[in-house]
C-alpha cells in the first residue's frame, strides 16, 4: 500500500464535509451574490465611461459583452463581482490592470 499524502488527506476531509453538508449534518458558510439588473450595468458604465468602447479601454471588458449585459444578457457571478468592485473603486481596478501588464 502506498503512503497517503497530505493533499490526499485534505481531499478526503473535504469530501467528508461535502457529504455531511448534503445530508444536512453540517452547515457550510456561503455567500449569495444577487443578480445585477441591466439598468445597474448601464448606470455603472455611464458613470465611468462615455461609451462601451471607453469602458473596454479602461477596464478590459469587451464592449460587446457590456452591450449584452446592458440589454439583459445574464451576467455570471465573477463578472457581477468585478462590476461591483469597478463601481466602488475604479481607480484600484485600473491600477491592478496596469500592474498586470
Amino acid at each position: 500500500m502506498t503512503e497517503r499524502t497530505e493533499l490526499g488527506l485534505q481531499i478526503e476531509a473535504g469530501l467528508r464535509e461535502a457529504i455531511a453538508h448534503r445530508k444536512g449534518k453540517l452547515a457550510l458558510e456561503s455567500r449569495h451574490v444577487k443578480a445585477m439588473p441591466a439598468a445597474r450595468v448601464r448606470e455603472i458604465r455611464r458613470s465611468l465611461a462615455k461609451s462601451t468602447k471607453d469602458f473596454e479601454r479602461r477596464f478590459g471588458i469587451p464592449a460587446r459583452t457590456v452591450e449584452g449585459w446592458e440589454q439583459g444578457r445574464k451576467i455570471d457571478v465573477a463578472h457581477r463581482v468585478l462590476l461591483t468592485v469597478i463601481a466602488k473603486s475604479p481607480e484600484v481596478v485600473e491600477a491592478a490592470l496596469a500592474e498586470a501588464g
